[in-house]
């Protein structure tokens, strides 16, 4: 199966306009590879193995200097930062020399999304997408008993501190039916289409990693927490995104604390 992340304008609707993003910023320090994961906005959505040059799309950074790298036809790598050229990549954001377009979670899922709450069944405005500092990614069978009571769970998270809320359904779920369903469960977030929401889910979850499942990260892709869905996952949830997003971004860029990930 070729990569979502590198196939899927085609199978998409093309973003004519993008929302104005200035990221450059020659007086922050520059990025290094101890410093690269909390520089995440100057983090390319590209980059280069320093052995062969073979390009992929980064999907983040992680803690203990590791990027996971999603190569198309030769699969998803995760490998040390020091065989990349990301810092080159990020320096190159940092001055100016390197565009960057938007945020790379928001480009690469901007306009992968159904709007269900519109009266039709269209894409989600990658304006709104745009605007969100963060994203509660949630991993769900809507087909599943418990999913009524998870949907309830989340819904007074969504919006929470300008972070929004992405479904990406499990199984085989017709987008028109699934837009319904959510407005009758009066959580009508965005989800991923139909036939891109589980070749995403691979690209984002390890293999293995059970349904449900939760994961709160930056509008760049940083995973903040990760869990498998619990009772006592809204709990530790809403302390993540108040600890993350409660605070005012600033022009240094949001700090946040190393991802958790809740067994």
């Amino acid at each position: 199966m070729r990569s979502v992340l590198l196939l899927a304008l085609a199978a998409a609707p093309v973003v004519t306009e993008l929302p104005e993003h200035r990221v450059a910023d020659p007086r922050a320090p520059i990025v290094t590879e101890a410093t690269l994961l909390e520089s995440e906005r100057f983090w390319p959505y590209q980059a280069a193995l320093t052995e062969d040059g073979s390009v992929g799309v980064l999907i983040r950074v992680e803690p203990g200097g590791l990027a996971r790298l999603d190569f198309g036809r030769d699969g998803k790598r995760t490998v040390p930062v020091s065989e990349t050229d990301l810092v080159v990549r990020a320096n190159q954001i940092r001055t100016g020399e390197l565009e960057k377009a938007a945020p790379n979670f928001v480009l690469a899922l901007g306009p992968r999304m159904v709007d269900p709450g519109s009266g039709e069944l269209r894409p989600y405005p990658f304006a709104s997408v745009a605007e969100k500092r963060g994203f509660v990614c949630v991993f769900a069978d809507p087909s599943q008993a418990e999913f009524a009571a998870l949907a309830a769970a989340l819904a007074p998270l969504n919006d929470r501190h300008g972070v929004g809320t992405i479904l990406f359904p499990q199984g085989e779920h017709p987008d028109r039916a699934l837009r319904e369903k959510l407005r009758a469960l009066n959580w009508p977030v965005p989800f991923v289409y139909d036939h891109l929401a589980e070749p995403y889910t691979g690209t984002l979850l390890p293999a293995g990693t059970p349904s449900p499942f939760v994961v709160l990260q930056t509008n760049e892709g940083r995973i903040l927490y990760q869990s498998a869905w619990r009772p006592s996952v809204v709990a530790e949830l809403t302390a993540a995104l108040d600890t993350a997003f409660a605070a005012a971004p600033s022009g240094n860029g949001m700090r946040v604390p190393l991802a958790r990930r809740v067994p």
